[in-house]
């Protein structure tokens, strides 16, 4: 009973999970731990360190080990004679080794290349996790706009066939006619397809939004409306985050890449000076000669072997490979240079695009919400004066029409300003870090 009680319990975790109301928080920091981009850019990391790593033992000494077996037919040397015809086996072993001494600062330079590298791949993690919360959020506002534009659309149907009712009551009493009647049913249907419209945009999004932070089933997902208001919030501002450019990640990963250019560069150069090693090297031999006897295997390798030990200098006098290399690499540097330069610009310019954005659209909220009450007073008119009978039923249709349009753009503008605002929190919570 209990080991079924505990099967139970593990096959209904998944559903379990999906109990919770999601807020945008708990999007985004689920999106962080299984969004593709930001595992990618984490690999990328992660690789970049081994490159780090096999940069910081050049320096160790290369040691080999070989062997190579041989078989000869013919005349051969044996032990200062010749024979002639003779088949054998010839078993040679060397050993060498090899230690860098002096590159002219190629393994230096290298180092530091891959260190800033490394660097910037870091940073490119931040970015990656910075567009990673904007589009969760985007995602996510667009969902909670759409399912407010659902349950507009929703009072819409309700308020029709509130409507048609009493056309219909008013028909049946003779005090409107059967146009009145045709008009309230294509109103009903007209605001039945808004429902129908606005239920599949909530579905799509929802759909978008599970796909986006990394869950398999949109079933049972459910999220909550921000606590924050148009009203009680406080656009970020803009001049701390334009003061503070240099600082975002972006900015800093291009920084890296140009530094890392930079020592690519001077790891080109390198070649141009002299290269020192110390090697040394053991070599000895054995034969086998088949069918003959009396050669003994110890007594060779006693006699044949010789090793070697000294320096080896390299001196560069004409190498036009060389020389095509520390171009690249100068041009690779200035193209980093102008990586860097273009990414502070574009970031500049993407900051105070969000800025007057929200700006604009806090701005909108406002106006927005003056003209959906306006737009309610002249419903409320209308509709008195429909009841008294001094409107007509397509009067009354229109002044319902503006003032759901106005209720879409009070919901539309609020959702647009909270997600400006939010691209503005996401870019500063990343300064200085």
């Amino acid at each position: 009973m209990k080991r079924f009680l505990l099967s139970s319990l593990l096959l209904a975790l998944p559903l379990l999970s999906f109990a919770q109301v999601w807020s945008i928080d708990d999007c985004v920091e689920y999106a962080l731990l299984h969004n593709p981009e930001i595992l990618h850019r984490q690999l990328q990391y992660d690789t970049q360190k081994e490159v780090l790593s096999e940069t910081t033992v050049s320096r160790v000494p290369i040691i080999n080990i070989g062997v190579q077996e041989t078989m000869h037919t013919g005349n051969a040397l044996i032990m200062y004679s010749v024979d002639e015809n003779l088949t054998m086996s010839l078993t040679q072993v060397a050993a060498e080794l090899e230690m860098p001494l002096y590159t002219g600062g190629t393994i230096a330079n290298s180092k530091e290349a891959e260190r800033y590298t490394l660097k910037a791949a870091g940073e490119n993690i931040l970015v990656s996790q910075i567009n990673t919360r904007i589009r969760v959020a985007a995602a996510y506002l667009q969902l909670l706009n759409n399912m407010s534009q659902e349950q507009i659309a929703k009072e819409q149907v309700d308020l029709c066939q509130e409507q048609l009712q009493n056309v219909e009551r008013l028909v049946a009493e003779g005090k409107r006619t059967n146009a009145d009647l045709a008009e309230a049913r294509a109103s009903l249907s007209s605001a039945e397809h808004m429902y129908t419209a606005a239920t599949g945009n909530t579905i799509i999004s929802r759909v978008d939004l599970v796909n986006m932070i990394g869950l398999d089933d949109e079933k049972g997902f459910e999220i909550k409306d921000l606590e924050e208001s148009v009203e009680n919030t406080e656009v970020t501002p803009l001049l701390p985050l334009l003061n503070d450019i240099d600082n975002h990640p972006s900015i800093q990963a291009a920084r890296f890449n140009m530094t890392s250019a930079e020592y690519r560069e001077k790891a080109a150069r390198s070649a141009l000076y002299p290269q020192l090693s110390l090697f040394a090297n053991y070599n000895n031999y054995f034969y086998l000669p088949i069918g003959f006897k009396d050669f003994h295997i110890g007594s060779q390798l006693g006699s044949n072997g010789w090793g070697a030990l000294g320096l080896k200098l390299a001196v560069p006098i004409l190498n036009l490979g060389t020389s095509r290399q520390i171009t690249r690499a100068k041009l690779a540097y200035n193209d980093a240079q102008v990586t860097l330069d273009e990414s502070r610009k574009e970031l500049s310019k993407q900051l105070r695009e969000a800025y007057y954005q929200t700006l604009t659209a806090k701005e909108r909220h406002s106006s927005a919400v003056k003209a959906e009450s306006a737009a309610l007073e002249s419903y409320d008119y209308q509709k008195k004066m429909y009841d008294v009978g001094r409107s007509t039923t397509y009067d009354l249709n229109q002044s319902r029409l503006r003032w759901f349009a106005a209720s879409e753009e009070v919901v539309r503008s609020k959702y647009e300003y909270l997600l400006r605002n939010k691209i503005l929190e996401y870019y500063s919570s990343y300064y200085n870090k």
